[in-house]
């Protein structure tokens, strides 16, 4: 059993798991915490925000937040959570018992110039995301940039030796800390950016809509390029520009986040939603669901019920 406490500008914030929990700091600032275990108990707290932009790369795990009359979040499975929480406000979480997390959190404080640690650079993208986050709260979650994906696996593999694991976890938090600047910053790019003509951007957005309304019998790529009027190579070229994601990965998405929605209902059983996901065999959705959230759907549906929503 590892119980820990992240030291932070607000004082000790207690975290219970069984497994690793490895708070870090960084030379200009930066800190942050690498979890791989489960939790401990049914965690229920509070946590006031202290300006720190927080950027989460979570490969396995599931909870439930809210900020003062915000709506509740749920975030589950694999996933990139971005996060500021200005100072003063209040972070309600909620994590069931026994949730199998693996991720690493990185957080970037404001500095007594009044700028984000990490952000060197004074473009106008930089200026645009300073302005953003003065005095808002943020949390967002996003598909998982493969590349930060298989950084933090890197981090959170524990099996290097002794004499070169810690130099090569300082490496990959730097690779990780690039990778992830870069993704908020390209957030504030101008909407054109992309390079896509007004057409080739109708033609993403009505395969993304078909997507969405074939879940159950899923069309292929070069199916969906003829419906648009386009060949397979421009439709995947295109559509990773402006959605910064394959057509596979929208389509995993799609599928799995109807899933946890239909879940969170009674209306259908496992099988049935499987179906409607476009699984033919309960055991291939199970094995799916899994993987994407780090839990089977026979638990997500009773986490469900057990979850108690913040009043």
């Amino acid at each position: 059993m590892a119980t820990a406490d992240l030291q932070g500008p607000q004082g000790k914030v207690p975290l219970y798991v069984n497994g690793r929990f490895e708070p870090f700091l960084h030379d200009d600032a930066i800190s942050g915490v690498v979890i791989d275990g489960r939790s401990r108990g049914r965690i229920d707290e509070q946590v006031v925000g202290d300006d720190r932009l927080t950027f989460k790369v979570q490969l396995t795990g599931a909870g439930e937040y809210q900020f003062n009359d915000a709506p509740t979040s749920e975030i589950a499975g694999e996933c990139l959570v971005i996060a500021h929480q200005p100072p003063g406000v209040v972070k309600r979480q909620i994590i069931l018992d026994d949730t199998e997390e693996r991720s690493v959190t990185l957080f970037f404080p404001r500095l007594g110039n009044g700028r984000i640690a990490g952000f060197e650079d004074d473009g106008q993208e930089v200026r645009a995301a300073s302005d953003f986050l003065a005095q808002r709260l943020v949390f967002r979650r996003y598909q998982l940039p493969r590349a930060a994906a298989l950084c933090a696996a890197d981090i959170l593999d524990p099996r290097r030796s002794p004499w070169t694991q810690e130099r090569f976890k300082r490496a990959k938090i730097d690779e990780l800390t690039c990778l992830l600047l870069d993704f908020f910053i390209s957030q504030f790019k101008r909407a054109d950016d992309h390079g896509l003509t007004e057409r080739e951007v109708r033609r993403v957005r009505q395969v993304r809509a078909i997507i969405a309304e074939h879940l159950d019998q899923p069309l292929g790529i070069a199916e969906l390029a003829r419906a648009v009027g386009t060949n397979r190579t421009r439709l995947n070229t295109a559509f990773r520009a402006y959605y910064g994601e394959t057509i596979g990965q929208a389509l995993q998405k799609e599928r799995m986040e109807s899933a946890r929605l239909l879940l969170g209902e009674d209306a259908l059983s496992i099988s049935e939603i499987a179906e409607r996901c476009g699984y033919g065999h309960l055991s291939n959705f199970s094995l799916a669901y899994k993987a994407y959230f780090g839990m089977s759907p026979s638990v997500a549906r009773g986490a469900a019920t057990q979850i108690v929503r913040p009043a």
